[in-house]
């Protein structure tokens, strides 16, 4: 197993700056982009790196996803948008280890938020921050699902989101067939719907003709950046991001 990328103090605060660039912070009471007490917020993102000696407590995705959410969301280190702040760390630290989150609707996130907030998630035994926290981990780890390294088949819908990550410009699809151009190299690529798969042989047919291939030094596994995680996931659950401010 590949080595676990942590979130930094630093990243936390990266999550927290990007988002204020962003209507639905700007918009709904977002508060200082700072945190009102640093200390506290500190305190909150080192959780992950709780540790005996040299050994760290926690070692699994789920359970420094959870630690970064939780320690985020219950310091109230920041004016406001504390769970959205949470929200959005976690999700980044998700994907900075290359892991979906899967068979979860906005509903099951609201509802994941507002009960960690209210201190009503199902613990077993006593409740406090280390059996909260174990419950959190417990929800995140039936929904994480690692990716797949290397080129694989994928839908032409989530093909299209990894390629605009690297400035790939989409024309309008024509005769079942879209052209995809970057930096002045084109490809012609099958377009019968949004959810087709693409299959493997194509998938490295448009890396190799957009110089996207792993001999430009662009390898299966290079990391998104992390204000354009922040950006797509603010997009994508916009709605969410609404009913959290009223949490």
């Amino acid at each position: 197993m590949s080595q676990i990328v942590r979130l930094s103090e630093e990243e936390g605060l990266v999550v927290r700056r990007r988002m204020s660039l962003l209507a639905i912070a700007t918009r709904d009471a977002f508060g200082q982009v700072e945190p009102l007490h640093p200390n506290k917020f500190n305190s909150g993102i080192y959780r992950q790196y709780t540790s005996f000696g040299d050994v760290y407590k926690y070692t699994t995705i789920d359970e420094i996803a959870a630690n970064v959410f939780y320690g985020i969301a219950m310091s109230h280190a920041f004016e406001n948008g504390n769970k959205r702040t949470a929200l959005l760390a976690m999700l980044a630290i998700i994907e900075k280890n290359k892991y979906y989150l899967v068979s979860t609707t906005e509903d099951d996130l609201y509802e994941f938020a507002r009960q960690v907030a209210a201190h009503e998630i199902e613990v077993a035994g006593e409740r406090n921050a280390d059996s909260e926290v174990t419950a959190i981990s417990k929800w995140l780890k039936s929904r994480l699902r690692p990716k797949k390294i290397g080129d694989t088949a994928t839908s032409f819908k989530e093909l299209k989101r990894q390629l605009e990550q690297f400035d790939c410009e989409f024309g309008k699809p024509y005769k079942n067939y879209i052209k995809i151009s970057r930096n002045g190299f084109s490809i012609s690529t099958g377009y019968p719907k949004q959810n087709f798969i693409v299959p493997v042989s194509e998938v490295k047919k448009i890396r190799r003709t957009l110089h996207l291939d792993e001999q430009e030094g662009i390898d299966s596994g290079s990391f998104y950046d992390l204000e354009e995680t922040v950006d797509r996931f603010v997009n994508e659950y916009r709605d969410l991001m609404r009913r959290l401010a009223d949490l």
